[in-house]
């Protein structure tokens, strides 16, 4: 079928929450058996928020689920690329980068600079699609290792 419904799958990679100035990784994850990944960051409001107090978003990926494996996503392997959080007119929106890298694991990393933030709810969802079987099942997560 040529359908988006029938031909892709969502996964909450971070429940939405508020952070409060934590840095956090997201859940991982696994891309075997699918074309494509997108990335989604959504960002509410963040208390605090401007030019030394502000917040990173960055793709990481990984050939295994161990947490030291981990490095940065190169720029040639998204789509797109993640903006920083440092004011008020780049919060409250959703982030989206497709990751096009031939590693296994993928993940989000959120980075808080400064120590004003004290809030603000932020999520990851990944979003799979081709899926060498049909009708696409979502993989399921996996948590750093």
């Amino acid at each position: 079928m040529r359908d988006i419904y029938h031909n892709t799958g969502d996964t909450i990679l971070l429940e939405p929450q508020d952070l409060a100035h934590t840095n956090t990784l997201s859940a991982i994850i696994d891309t075997v058996g699918f074309a494509g990944v997108d990335l989604k960051v959504i960002v509410s409001a963040l208390t605090g928020v401007d030019g030394s107090n502000y917040l990173t978003i960055v793709a990481q990926e990984s050939a295994t689920t161990a947490t030291g494996a981990f490095t940065t996503v190169a720029a040639g392997d998204l789509l797109g690329a993640f903006t920083v959080i440092n004011s008020t007119s780049k919060d409250s929106l959703e982030q989206k980068v497709g990751y096009i890298g031939n590693k296994r694991y993928v993940r989000i990393s959120l980075v808080y600079t400064g120590t004003t933030i004290s809030a603000g709810v932020v999520g990851v969802i990944a979003t799979v699609d081709s899926a060498s079987t049909a009708p696409v099942t979502a993989p399921a997560i996996t948590a750093t290792t």
